[in-house]
């Protein structure tokens, strides 16, 4: 499940912040957006969890300093549907 983190700084990579939350869980993958202000990047990552799993270890992290960046989590709003939703 993919999460949105702000807060990062321009130093950080993919690799370091991946091996900062190594103790958290385990990252999929990192993907880094430095469009718009350079100074302040945010990142899609995608962790491999469980929504619930996900939403609880957010939660947790949400205001921390990790890799030196007080960082800031959200999980987006919408989620694909995996079934049609049923007939009225």
């Amino acid at each position: 499940m993919k999460v949105l983190v702000r807060g990062l700084r321009p130093g950080v990579d993919a690799a370091t912040l991946r091996k900062a939350l190594k103790p958290y869980a385990e990252v999929r993958a990192v993907e880094f957006v430095r469009e718009g202000d350079p100074n302040r990047p945010w990142a899609w990552v995608d962790i491999a969890a469980g929504a619930l799993a996900v939403w609880k270890l957010v939660h947790r992290l949400d205001g921390r300093y990790i890799a030196g960046c007080h960082l800031r989590w959200y999980v987006p709003a919408y989620r694909g549907r995996t079934a049609a939703p049923a007939a009225a």
